[in-house]
């Protein structure tokens, strides 16, 4: 291997490395501001917190790997949730309460998937139309106001463990698992990362069935939403309209572009989202254990979005330069015509 290899090899490593250096950073100068946030018993549950969050950043990052984006999964979480636990009654039928779910999660990201897919619609337009409609739904059947999660079953999937580890963290990671499998071993995978690297229309010329796929990238994105969604009304025992929202909305979209998944599509990877998600949690759980006013959060969540959007940028910048060397060498170019070529 060359100078000129070894050197590109090892910029490509610490691009890759991005969002971990950023985990270890953050870590570092909380452990001097606020050494109670790094203790043992902290640190897992700002790992239980993350989870939900980790959960609906991974259907975000397919959806934004597109160069989509869906901004109704936050109200999403709280139609699911208020429908599930709704429709499951005083007595609890945990069975039928998923079933509604599972219908009300994957017919909201069937919807997307045919309005941006089918129709064409720009994904943010279409998105905001349905994340107003999901909200109005919301509100209607949660007329009575905040509703109790009775089943137990439920409840332990929220606050139980599996051999000393809490649920939502095993559960987390068996999402995880799918979703690397998913995007790296499957033509799935393959067929979302060649949409957004490029123009829809070169996909759909290189024989892509581009509508076709962006309905399934929603629909996946509609039922990580309903995971989501259970999780967090068996962790929380109690369901209202303003649970989720704009402000996991927020954290989602946070934890999937800090964590490497590019704005502009093409670009993401499992592990960098849920390394993003523990950042963001980290940082609201460093807050709150600091004594910051609960309403400022959201003013610190605007700006965690404002330098997520910065690092993102910059990643962009310094990844064009490489591709630059790459071609200019000659090294680039082969590995995106296969990829071309196996989504086809």
């Amino acid at each position: 291997m060359s100078g000129h290899d070894t050197r590109l090899s090892a910029q490509r490593l610490i691009l890759a490395s991005a969002p971990l250096v950023l985990l270890l950073v953050f870590l570092a100068v909380i452990a001097v501001v606020e050494p109670r946030v790094v203790e043992p018993s902290n640190l897992k549950e700002v790992v239980i917190q993350a989870s939900p969050i980790a959960i609906l950043a991974l259907g975000a990052m397919v959806v934004l790997i597109t160069g989509g984006i869906d901004l109704s999964a936050g109200f999403g979480v709280a139609m699911i949730a208020v429908a599930m636990v709704g429709s499951m009654g005083i007595e609890g039928d945990l069975l039928h309460g998923l079933l509604i779910a599972l219908l009300f999660g994957l017919g909201l990201g069937l919807v997307n998937g045919l309005l941006v897919g089918v129709l064409r619609i720009p994904a943010f337009i279409a998105t905001l139309a349905t994340f107003t409609a999901v909200q109005g739904v919301t509100l209607t059947r949660a007329k009575s106001g905040t509703l109790i999660v009775s089943d137990p079953t439920l409840l332990r999937i929220g606050t139980g463990t599996v051999a000393g580890i809490p649920f939502p963290i095993v559960i987390a990671a068996g999402v995880a698992l799918v979703m690397i499998v998913l995007m790296r071993l499957t033509r799935f995978g393959v067929r979302t990362y060649a949409i957004g690297s490029g123009e829809p229309d070169a996909a759909r010329l290189s024989g892509v069935p581009v509508a076709r796929h962006l309905v399934l990238v929603y629909v996946l994105a509609g039922l990580l939403t309903t995971v989501t969604a259970v999780l967090l009304a068996g962790r929380s025992g109690v369901v209202a309209p303003n649970i989720g929202g704009v402000s996991l909305l927020l954290d989602a979209i946070a934890a999937t572009v800090i964590g490497g998944t590019s704005i502009f599509g093409g670009r993401g990877t499992v592990w960098g989202t849920l390394v993003g998600a523990i950042i963001i949690a980290l940082i609201t759980n460093a807050l709150r254990v600091s004594g910051a006013d609960a309403s400022s959060l959201d003013l610190w969540r605007g700006g965690i979005i404002g330098l997520a959007l910065l690092v993102d940028a910059a990643l962009q910048f310094l990844r064009r330069r490489l591709e630059d060397r790459e071609i200019s060498l000659g090294t680039a170019g082969a590995a995106d015509d296969d990829r071309v070529a196996a989504a086809a």
